[in-house]
């Protein structure tokens, strides 16, 4: 934690809470989730603070116990990136909500991560004066503007209760980690309602562009970069991003600006000049079709299907006849399973979970050979020899155990996970709606009868039954995104069909309407056509897959699983190909000029906006942010190029949506 501060009228510290990073760490550690971590932890970190006040130090591992206070708003930030395991090892014995009944807490100390707003302010002004805790210290997640300072200070001096707050700092961490390469803005939903809404009054329309300047400019904060700025001319992207430049710039020049994004000596300087990232802003109209592509690699599927949100997934798990609701957090960092398959394809999914079974009975087998330890009545119990022979055996045992203990516990998670979208794929036919859509995309549409019938057959649940009205509304609207000269007749037929089975077809109303896809096709015109080849592939047919699985026996929750994967779901393979967000992201980063005259080139670090030199080599990571919303599927397009071409990339956007998310704000936005 920055500890440099100045005393401002009220006669609280005033600081910037977050530490910068070096330029030349920059390169090899180019993950939001982790610096974002390592800011929260200087924030819970007190050491600094308690070491010249002998009577706050404990023994022990942590020098201050303490509690921490926070907000809804910053409750969402910590919760995909802290455990209550990491908060105790930070010295956090309590957390508990701004906005609740709390009973004073003496001889501790509070830390506040909460957003700065006017509600907040007047409720610490009230734990001021009523002295809950030993002292305070106060933690913003954006930056504090004076008008809210001045409020605090105000009623603590009117309450005399000011000397109450230590330190007052700027964390700039307005934004949610839920990968090391991904994160998403702790904003309001519906955001591509929002920025697409013709109707929205300027004001609205200016807060919208505001929020995401704001949580964009903590994520530059976080990793400590001013990067190049590239955003479409004539989209909100463009309004945000020079918003976003004038912000940057003004900080820079202001009085200690550079350190709110580096503590670099000059060396660190000129490095930072050298790995300068590149921040790509595109309108989420840049490729419409991908938000409601049905999905078939494990991480995408739990999020459409199971509507995982901020890493969490609740799902139904039937045990022992009795069916309850269960809910799993999936974090990369401590789930080795779901780090290694996010991006696989869902029916190689299933072969890393018999792999996982087959090690956890290896281990089985070895906890009992240690813990077979026999004793035999006529032998000497101080025979040394033997003594020796049973420590060397149980040594190990409780490791053992422990890793025993968390392997199957990952492999209840998975396996339940695995059971219930193999169901839902079986139930509604997912695996066909995929391919015949991937057919769509690639332009290798040539069974005209199977999309004839997903369309318009009943829906699941009845005879004959192929997918909900929501997939085969997803297909129609692809079909008519990515084909062009369709027959009127045909489009009448498909219409017809789902207006009898009670579809509401506003939804492809409003993409007939506008010219949006079109306008995103002109767009990527001239980006490079090279495709990549998929990194989400899987091998073997199903048949080998089936094999593998029910040679598995023992194991309850797998055997389920096999039976529902029997009911004739399709081992297929994503097509390779690179999504027009991609495309877009390689034309940027290898600097090959195709879209220069349609989008933006800004460098906040040069004051001659006129005149702003050109980067002449090209980039090696970049942010990629998606005004609108993002999905899994582009996340994880972008992660496979970037591995093939060794690159590194973050993603972010406004919020992740599933596509009945997405359905749902077209159709309101429709109604305006």
């Amino acid at each position: 934690m920055n500890q440099n501060s100045s005393l401002t009228s009220s006669g609280m510290m005033m600081g910037n809470g977050s530490g910068g990073f070096g330029f030349d760490q920059f390169s090899s550690n180019f993950s939001i989730k982790t610096k974002q971590i390592e800011s929260i932890n200087k924030m819970l970190s007190l050491k600094s603070e308690s070491s010249s006040s002998s009577n706050k130090v404990t023994s022990g591992w942590q020098e201050v116990w303490k509690v921490l206070i926070f907000d809804t708003h910053c409750s969402n930030i910590i919760a995909p990136i802290l455990t209550k395991g990491a908060l105790r090892n930070q010295g956090v014995t309590l957390y508990l909500p701004l906005h609740s009944d709390r009973q004073p807490i003496q001889d501790v100390p509070a830390i506040y991560f909460v957003l700065p707003t006017s509600d907040n302010i007047k409720r610490i002004a009230e734990d001021c004066k009523n002295k809950l805790y030993d002292n305070i210290y106060l933690n913003f997640a954006s930056k504090l503007s004076n008008q809210l300072m001045e409020e605090l200070a105000t009623l603590t001096i009117q309450s005399d209760s000011v000397s109450m707050i230590s330190k007052v700092y700027d964390q700039f961490l307005n934004f949610i980690s839920l990968e090391n390469d991904l994160f998403v803005l702790n904003n309001p939903r519906d955001s591509y309602l929002s920025f697409n809404d013709t109707t929205i009054k300027d004001v609205q329309a200016q807060e919208n562009i505001d929020q995401v300047v704001d949580s964009l400019f903590s994520v530059l904060v976080t990793l400590g970069v001013v990067p190049i700025i590239r955003a479409p001319k004539n989209s909100a992207a463009e309004m945000i991003a020079l918003a976003l430049e004038k912000r940057i710039s003004t900080t820079l020049q202001s009085s200690g600006g550079s350190n709110v994004f580096s503590n670099m000596n000059e060396m660190g300087s000129q490095l930072s000049s050298f790995y300068r990232p590149v921040l790509i802003l595109l309108d989420r109209n840049v490729d419409l079709s991908v938000c409601l592509h049905h999905p078939w690699t494990y991480q995408a599927l739990v999020h459409d299907v199971l509507n995982m949100s901020l890493n969490q997934v609740r799902i139904d798990v039937t045990q022992n006849g009795q069916t309850s609701k269960k809910t799993y957090g999936l974090d990369s960092s401590s789930d080795s399973f779901w780090a290694s398959n996010t991006g696989a394809a869902f029916s190689s999914v299933a072969g890393e979970i018999k792999s996982q079974i087959n090690e956890y009975y290896q281990q089985m087998e070895k906890l009992q050979q240690i813990t077979d330890i026999k004793i035999d009545d006529s032998e000497d119990f101080d025979n040394n020899n033997n003594k020796k022979s049973n420590e060397n055996k149980t040594k190990g045992l409780g490791n053992l155990v422990q890793e025993m203990d968390e392997k199957k516990r990952l492999i209840d998670i998975h396996t339940n996970l695995a059971t219930d979208l193999t169901k839902n794929i079986r139930d509604r036919q997912i695996d066909c709606f995929f391919a015949m859509e991937e057919s769509i995309i690639t332009r290798s549409l040539t069974d005209k009868k199977e999309l004839h019938s997903l369309i318009t057959s009943p829906i699941v649940g009845e005879t004959g039954g192929r997918g909900t009205l929501e997939d085969k509304i997803r297909l129609l609207i692809i079909y008519f995104l990515s084909t062009k000269n369709i027959p009127q007749s045909e489009m009448d037929q498909y219409e017809e069909a789902l207006t009898k089975m009670g579809a509401d077809l506003s939804t492809l109303d409003f993409f007939k309407k506008t010219k949006a896809f079109n306008e995103s096709l002109t767009a990527i015109a001239n980006v490079n056509q090279s495709s990549t080849q998929s990194s989400n592939t899987a091998s073997g047919k199903i048949g080998g897959f089936m094999q593998m699985m029910t040679s598995v026996t023992g194991y309850q929750g797998v055997e389920s699983f096999t039976n529902f994967f029997q009911q004739g779901v399709r081992a297929l393979l994503p097509k390779s190909k690179d999504l027009f967000v991609t495309r877009i992201v390689e034309s940027i980063m290898d600097l090959k000029n195709t879209l220069d005259a349609d989008y933006l080139y800004l460098d906040p670090k040069i004051q001659n906006k006129s005149n702003v030199p050109k980067r002449t080599t090209p980039f090696k990571e970049a942010i990629v942010f998606t005004v609108g919303g993002g999905n899994y599927v582009e996340y994880q397009n972008l992660q496979d190029f970037s591995k093939k071409h060794n690159k590194k990339i973050i993603y972010g956007s406004n919020e992740l949506l599933t596509s009945k998310e997405f359905l749902n704000q077209i159709k309101n936005l429709n109604k305006n």
